[in-house]
């Protein structure tokens, strides 16, 4: 018996590549312009997080499974740019984020079709349950416990993230059925 098809490492592939891609795009292009747009918001919050759409996006269309496609490259995301450049956020993190995300999809996505464009309000609102869920378990362990209310960045950078991700895989898909 096969306990990793071909399909399955495609998905893992396709999933890690998409996630480090974005999550690459978030921290050596927006972050740097939000340094420079925003000097006096010095933080360790991404105000526009491309990761959280790939997040839930694999949560909507592999549920559960997504964790296990996401994890190896959120750690390895997690130790090369946060934990690499002295960030202090919690190795759980890497661990809760997907989670969060994938209850955020379960809660909202009971009868999916699988078409993004028809389910995007879908895709929208598990993304915003599964932000609140990853802003409040984020400040909780970068925190020491305590809910603060850098919460409230993880959410807008998650969703704001989210909403961009969406704008351009629609294009993208738009622009790829020009040319069939």
């Amino acid at each position: 018996m096969k306990i990793l098809s071909q399909d399955t490492i495609g998905v893992f592939l396709i999933v890690s590549l998409a996630y480090i891609t974005s999550y690459t795009l978030t921290n050596g292009f927006i972050v740097p312009l939000q340094s420079m747009l925003l000097p006096s918001y010095t933080t360790t919050i991404s105000l526009l997080f491309l990761p959280h759409g790939i997040r839930v996006l694999a949560a909507y269309y592999y549920g559960w499974k997504a964790f296990f496609y996401l994890l190896p490259s959120t750690y390895l995301m997690w130790f090369v740019i946060v934990y690499g450049a002295g960030v202090p956020l919690h190795p759980l993190q890497p661990i809760l984020s997907p989670l969060c995300c994938i209850i955020g999809v379960k809660i909202i996505s009971k009868n999916k079709t699988g078409n993004i464009e028809k389910e995007w309000k879908t895709l929208l609102l598990g993304g915003f349950i599964g932000s609140i869920l990853n802003g409040i378990s984020s400040s909780f362990v970068y925190n020491n416990g305590v809910i603060t209310s850098s919460m409230y960045g993880y959410i807008f950078g998650d969703m704001l993230g989210q909403i961009t991700l969406m704008v351009m895989l629609v294009y993208i898909f738009k622009f790829v059925r020009m040319f069939r």
